[in-house]
């Protein structure tokens, strides 16, 4: 892909912006100050991860432990065992303090502009609707269902976890406002088979640092069977698009304008992620995909408007 190139003022629409765990680059990960951050900022929609508690509640958290890079408890010391998520109940995890990265761990090098903010919790997705009502925030909820194909003890079964989603999701009445993904296609396919109507991503990543263990390919369906035919990049449109899906989620680096065509003409779109440098953001306008999730909701913002704003001068 070209670099340092202009922003091409012919792209049919401007991009839909997603703040990637609320906006991770600013302020501490998956918390309700990060939401609400992202929110302010007139994004199109706040991605978030959630996980299941003990007593089934969708927890709003990446990691399918505990983690020490971000994690204090009551007595404000860093984590050291790393307890599943699914262990706890909602109430206990909320006792949780998440709001500063570790700076002993090697996460702290990745996000040097992230502002610390002691006492953020680990909230719940009810936790996450509510606060949007109360800001008045109409924005899509992207909601990633995190998994584990190889370790029964950190998630649910497949049809429990879609059951408990689903009855949350009608619970909390976001159906019309939630975008359902996950790398484990079972869970929002099975979702989507209930709620039709539901806005569902397929999420891949053909990269080496994601693998499913059970067979030698990489693929984002939870093996050990895969669709017939399966693994090969340039499948992944057809395929995402033959299972019902919306939209095609790949990392931004796996897109390219031929797959990006394909994708368009299955009717989907394509939702990359995570696109966190100036140039890779320009790049991704230039191609044209549909959605963009960055760490930095901010830089895309400004980056959107610059372009909006050269469309109407030209």
């Amino acid at each position: 892909m070209a670099r340092n190139q202009p922003i091409n003022l012919d792209i049919p629409q401007k991009p839909r912006i997603h703040g990637h765990r609320g906006a991770r680059g600013l302020y501490p990960e998956n918390t309700l100050l990060s939401i609400s951050s992202a929110a302010r900022l007139g994004l199109d929609a706040v991605e978030i991860d959630v996980w299941v508690s003990r007593d089934d509640r969708l927890i709003v958290y990446h990691d399918p432990t505990l983690s020490p890079a971000i994690t204090r408890d009551t007595n404000g010391l860093w984590v050291e065992e790393e307890s599943p998520i699914r262990t706890f109940k909602a109430i206990d995890l909320s006792r949780y303090d998440v709001g500063r990265i570790n700076p002993d761990s090697e996460y702290f090098a990745r996000f040097p502009e992230q502002t610390p903010c002691d006492g953020q919790t680990i909230p719940s997705l009810e936790d996450v609707v509510n606060l949007l009502r109360e800001m008045d925030a109409n924005i899509e909820i992207n909601i990633e269902l995190k998994s584990t194909v190889n370790d029964a003890s950190l998630s649910p079964p497949v049809e429990q976890y879609i059951e408990i989603a689903t009855g949350e999701i009608l619970n909390l009445g976001i159906a019309d406002r939630a975008f359902v993904q996950s790398f484990d296609w079972r869970l929002p396919l099975g979702i989507k088979s209930r709620l039709p109507d539901i806005r569902i991503g397929l999420l891949s990543d053909q990269g080496s640092h994601y693998e499913y263990s059970g067979d030698a390919k990489r693929y984002p369906y939870p093996a050990p069977n895969p669709p017939e035919g399966y693994g090969r990049l340039d499948d992944l449109p057809g395929l995402v698009a033959d299972l019902g899906a919306n939209a095609w989620s790949p990392n931004f680096v796996d897109i390219d304008a031929s797959l990006l065509a394909k994708a368009h003409q299955q009717g989907l779109e394509v939702c990359v992620w995570t696109v966190n440098r100036i140039q890779h953001m320009q790049d991704m306008m230039n191609l044209g995909v549909d959605i963009i999730t960055t760490d930095y909701p901010d830089r895309l913002v400004d980056l959107r408007s610059c372009w909006t704003a050269q469309a109407g001068s030209g």
